[in-house]
């Protein structure tokens, strides 16, 4: 059946919680509370081999693919979504470089991230861009045996922490070209004009850094360009929608922590000496809350296994990503409403979680394009 794990995926998640139970939930709450990147608890996990699910094992990889990568996002947001978002927007920079990098580059790059050694940030989305990728300003100029690297990025999530080690940077190459002179280079930490801004305070994703990077010639060699000159744009585009199924992965996860949440506390509590969990206005939001949890498993799954089966799959991505966004914030919002005035002071670990859903609804491209996605596909 769709929804059975293999063997491999079933041990994954085995893992998984084991290191959700013992080291994020009894640690993770400091860092929420001052909106910290929980280093040593990153490099733990970093340790267990979990960042390379996904990847090719030649390069140190698990080779479960998206499928794998998807349990991994939704299991970690569960007990926290923020690791989620750590995981996943290191797995952008990983999958622009297992699908379009030279072995070499693989060898260079890939592996080390597999491997845990680092972790990776992704440079797409600019000051004055948004959602709208082809419209990059960022110059990269041949010169020589290398190409030199000017302008800046936003919203750019695990640079500047610690562990850090190189970014992906999406460039215009060929002006001339428009979209089709766009690509994608890895910069790494350290290099020369290669600069990291501050971390902002987020309503969602509080324990997940994400700061602006600045490019001031910054040189880097030719072999450092991922694929071939101008295919960046195909690159972002298949890299995002990959994206999107890690994102709602990680909405589902959400949702599920949402719903333990409200079960735990409604279960104990009495208005009137009356169970809460008596009155339907109670329950038939979490009975359709539940259901939908189920309609995105079934969508993420899908979605995954079309990735992994090298079909067409953008559009099952965008329906998956706005489902499961969607659907995460009105469980979370049901939560709340369960834990009444309560669900309102941040002692209730569900006081924060509708900020961290309502920021699944941006990344990795709006609700608003998705339906845009979805709706080109229906007047096609």
């Amino acid at each position: 059946m769709l929804l059975d794990l293999n063997e491999e995926e079933r041990l994954l998640k085995e893992g998984l919680e084991q290191f959700a139970e013992g080291s994020i939930r009894p640690k993770i709450k400091p860092f929420v509370d001052r909106h910290e990147f929980p280093t040593e608890l990153v490099r733990e996990f970093l340790s267990l081999g979990f960042m390379g699910t996904a990847y090719d094992p030649d390069f140190a990889g698990g080779g479960l693919g998206t499928r794998g990568a998807a349990i991994v996002a939704e299991t970690l947001a569960r007990a926290e979504p923020g690791f989620a978002a750590i995981y996943l927007c290191n797995s952008a920079p990983m999958t622009v470089i297992a699908r379009y990098g030279s072995d070499e580059v693989k060898k260079k790059w890939l592996e080390p991230l597999c491997r845990g050694d680092f972790i990776a940030s992704f440079g797409v989305t600019e000051p004055s861009g948004g959602s709208d990728v082809a419209s990059i300003k960022t110059r990269a100029v041949e010169d020589g045996d290398s190409f030199v690297l000017s302008g800046s990025k936003v919203f750019s999530t695990n640079a500047g922490t610690p562990l850090h080690g190189v970014s992906t940077f999406v460039a215009v190459t060929d002006p001339e070209l428009g979209p089709k002179g766009l690509s994608t280079f890895v910069v790494p930490v350290g290099t020369p004009g290669f600069k990291v801004g501050k971390p902002g305070r987020k309503i969602g994703w509080r324990i997940a850094d994400s700061v602006e990077l600045f490019l001031d010639e910054c040189r880097v060699p030719k072999a450092n360009m991922i694929g071939k000159r101008g295919d960046g744009l195909k690159q972002i585009l298949t890299t995002l929608s990959i994206g999107r199924i890690l994102v709602g992965a990680t909405g589902l996860g959400l949702a599920r922590k949402a719903m333990d949440l409200a079960k735990t506390y409604g279960a104990g509590r009495k208005i009137g000496g009356v169970p809460i969990f008596n009155h339907q206005g109670l329950t038939f939001p979490l009975a359709d809350a539940l259901t939908k949890i189920h309609a995105t498993e079934l969508m993420i799954r899908n979605a995954a296994c079309l990735a992994d089966a090298d079909r067409p799959f953008r559009l099952e991505t965008s329906m998956a990503k706005l489902f499961a966004t969607e659907m995460a914030g009105e469980v979370a919002d049901i939560a709340l409403q369960v834990h009444g005035g309560y669900g309102a002071f941040e002692e209730y670990e569900v006081s924060g979680l509708l900020g961290e859903a309502r920021v699944l609804r941006i990344l990795e491209g709006t609700s608003e394009i998705q339906r845009l996605v979805i709706a080109r596909e229906l007047m096609a």
